[in-house]
């Protein structure tokens, strides 16, 4: 295992008894861009790097808080962006395991690059925005007059835009102007997942649903200036991320079951294992998805949602 030193800025290796550990409380996933690894990082505080060419461990990195979000850079295959439940969070090399720290004291749920890689965001535990450079420096924050936590976040395609999510749908841009707030519904659920459609024309947001107290999951798709367009009922438990094909044709959503929808919101397939999905990513390929579920079982499917390996499960 690689160990963080914070005080030199590197990774260091360290013998740790946990990357043998089964894995569990799996929170995020994501595909490099070459499609040539994944990483996966969740409660046990350990980011693990997987080789897709045989789906074998390739290297494994230690934080000192639960890893709650990673993005691959956009076209650098070697730098990752990690947010954790606490202050442990920055821009990993796997090359060269330098980690340039970002300063979030909070924690985040929520990162991600925008559109060629030369900008970070962050929507963090404290209800802030920040916007970083390449290099790690602050550029922006963007407060929203409260501390609720954000839960997600996704740049726009093509346009430093962001839509960002929590206790509600906000619009925001790197000038720190807010364009729009959405209130998702009348029934008060968090909205635990957005994405924009890849053609930046409108976005699709997955909440959390009290269906214990007859609050129904909705899967929901909005107008790139927040009017809404339709709501998708089906999900049985809240959706924890979703992810558009690089198509912009299939949209699969982790929820009780991974299931795969159209770009108008028709169902398509429901894969009839596994439960409990939390990961979920797509290849570039558009042809393979990724899930990672809380009880540590990850999965390969087809884009029709059959299901090719159990890569690691109990």
């Amino acid at each position: 295992m690689l160990r963080l030193n914070s005080a030199s800025g590197q990774i260091a290796v360290s013998k740790d008894s946990a990357i043998n550990k089964a894995l569990e409380g799996i929170w995020t996933l994501d595909w490099s861009f070459d499609d040539k690894l994944y990483a996966l990082g969740g409660d046990d505080r350990v980011l693990r790097i997987y080789s897709v060419g045989d789906m074998k461990l390739f290297k494994a990195y230690s934080f000192s808080e639960m890893v709650r979000s990673i993005r691959w850079h956009p076209n650098k295959k070697n730098i990752l962006a990690v947010t954790t439940w606490g202050d442990n969070n920055g821009i990993l090399n796997i090359e060269n395991n330098e980690f340039i720290p970002i300063d979030l004291p909070h924690g985040s749920r929520a990162v991600d690059w925008n559109f060629n890689g030369e900008l970070l965001a962050t929507a963090d535990n404290a209800g802030l925005i920040k916007i970083w450079n390449s290099k790690g420096e602050l550029l922006q924050s963007i407060n929203k007059q409260d501390a609720n936590s954000y839960f997600s976040m996704d740049w726009h395609p093509s346009k430093n835009i962001i839509a960002v999510s929590g206790d509600d749908i906000r619009i925001v841009d790197t000038a720190g102007i807010t364009h729009k707030v959405i209130k998702h519904r009348e029934e008060h659920t968090g909205v635990l997942s957005i994405r924009w459609h890849p053609s930046g024309n409108f976005f699709v947001t997955g909440d959390y649903g009290h269906r214990n107290e007859g609050v129904e999951t909705l899967l929901q798709f909005w107008w790139a200036d927040g009017t809404p367009i339709k709501t998708v009922y089906g999900s049985k438990s809240g959706i924890r991320n979703l992810e558009w094909d690089r198509t912009g044709r299939y949209l699969a959503t982790a929820s009780d079951r991974l299931r795969i929808w159209n770009v108008d919101g028709q169902l398509l397939y429901e894969a009839k294992e596994g439960d409990g999905f939390w990961g979920i990513a797509w290849n570039h390929k558009s042809d393979s998805i990724l899930t990672a579920s809380f009880s540590g079982n990850i999965m390969l499917w087809t884009k029709e949602g059959k299901l090719l390996q159990i890569i690691n499960g109990k």
